[in-house]
């Protein structure tokens, strides 16, 4: 992965682009359309990385110990400590993201 110089991309500029980005995520309507687009904004690896990364956090909120993890993943424990860390001291994006999903799983079906 190419290495990222901060002097070249100003915080202020990285902010305002995520946001910009969150706005058209929230904007496409579909699974599909986020999905395609994501799909154009990563490559494989990012989505990788990104797809563990809430797998871990999805798994240590599910009480799972980090050697559990560790095998089921095949990540190092810094990795895993890395998230735990955003988990329990960020800015509660993963506590977010993991009540919604869990909300999403405990919905029953729509009826048609």
């Amino acid at each position: 992965m190419a290495q990222y110089v901060h002097k070249r991309f100003p915080i202020e500029e990285q902010n305002k682009l995520l946001e910009e980005i969150c706005v058209v995520l929230q904007d496409l309507n579909t699974i599909k359309e986020k999905k395609y687009f994501l799909k154009d904004l990563l490559n494989r690896g990012e989505r990788v990385m990104i797809a563990r990364r809430f797998k871990i956090a999805k798994l240590l909120d599910e009480g799972l110990t980090y050697d559990k993890i560790a095998k089921l993943l095949s990540v190092s424990d810094g990795t895993i400590a890395r998230v735990e860390k955003m988990l329990n001291f960020g800015r509660n994006g993963y506590r977010i993201a993991l009540n919604k999903t869990r909300n999403r799983r405990n919905k029953p079906p729509r009826q048609s």
